[in-house]
């Protein structure tokens, strides 16, 4: 009797076990489908806000941000860190939230911000981030995995309507600058994909020394991976 207690009481806990599985991943798919609902909604919402760096085309990397008003109220925003000379998106970041929140994180975007910031056409910004994702691409680099979302924010918005053009690389060639986040290995992978890509003569890069040797770099990039 004691042993068909102990099993009623285990397939109850495993029942138990399976309404929770069930309702956790209830839970993530509202979650998700609600985040979709969101950003098909903010595709088509009128702009709200557009910046990028005014010297990005000089210092080859800077930042879009792009926001929209949603009909509810809230704001949906991207902010997007481009590398025009090199590997096209490098960061993004995505959000919707409520209006008061926004503004507090919209003001502290321009006041901290260490780039000269200006406002631009919705058209221009499309077009801008989609040429340096294209040009990465044709190198071999792929945008960051956020960007897949943060796109979304540019919905509606035809780049036929911006009359600029952007030129992409440093007088004709990729130039690679390394960032905080790229450590040696990484390092090494973009100069040897730029080597195979564009073969000798046909790049340059430029690596910020910190602590580390001119020769300890050099022999980093000159491994292979």
């Amino acid at each position: 009797m004691a042993l068909d207690q102990k099993a009623l009481q285990k397939k109850r806990a495993k029942r138990e076990l399976k309404r929770k599985q069930a309702k956790k991943a209830a839970t993530v798919l509202s979650g998700a489908a609600a985040m979709a609902h969101d950003w098909t909604v903010a595709a088509h919402a009128p702009i709200a806000d557009v910046l990028f760096s005014r010297t990005l085309f000089e210092v080859g990397v800077g930042s879009v941000w792009l926001s929209r008003h949603l009909p509810d109220g809230r704001y949906a925003f991207a902010g997007i860190v481009v590398d025009v000379f090199c590997l096209g998106v490098k960061n993004a970041l995505y959000n919707i939230m409520e209006e008061a929140e926004y503004r507090a994180a919209w003001t502290r975007v321009q006041a901290t911000s260490e780039e000269a910031l200006e406002r631009q056409e919705p058209a221009c910004a499309r077009k801008l981030v989609e040429g340096a994702v294209a040009y990465a691409k044709d190198l071999g680099f792929e945008p960051h995995p956020d960007y897949r979302i943060a796109r979304l924010i540019f919905g509606d918005i035809d780049t036929a309507d911006c009359p600029r053009e952007f030129t992409y690389g440093r007088d004709g060639k990729p130039l690679y600058t390394n960032g905080p986040n790229e450590n040696a290995a990484m390092q090494r992978r973009i100069v040897n994909q730029l080597a195979r890509r564009c073969g000798p003569g046909g790049y340059e890069y430029f690596l910020e020394v910190s602590h580390r040797t001119a020769a300890e770099l050099s022999a980093d990039l000159t491994r292979s991976d």
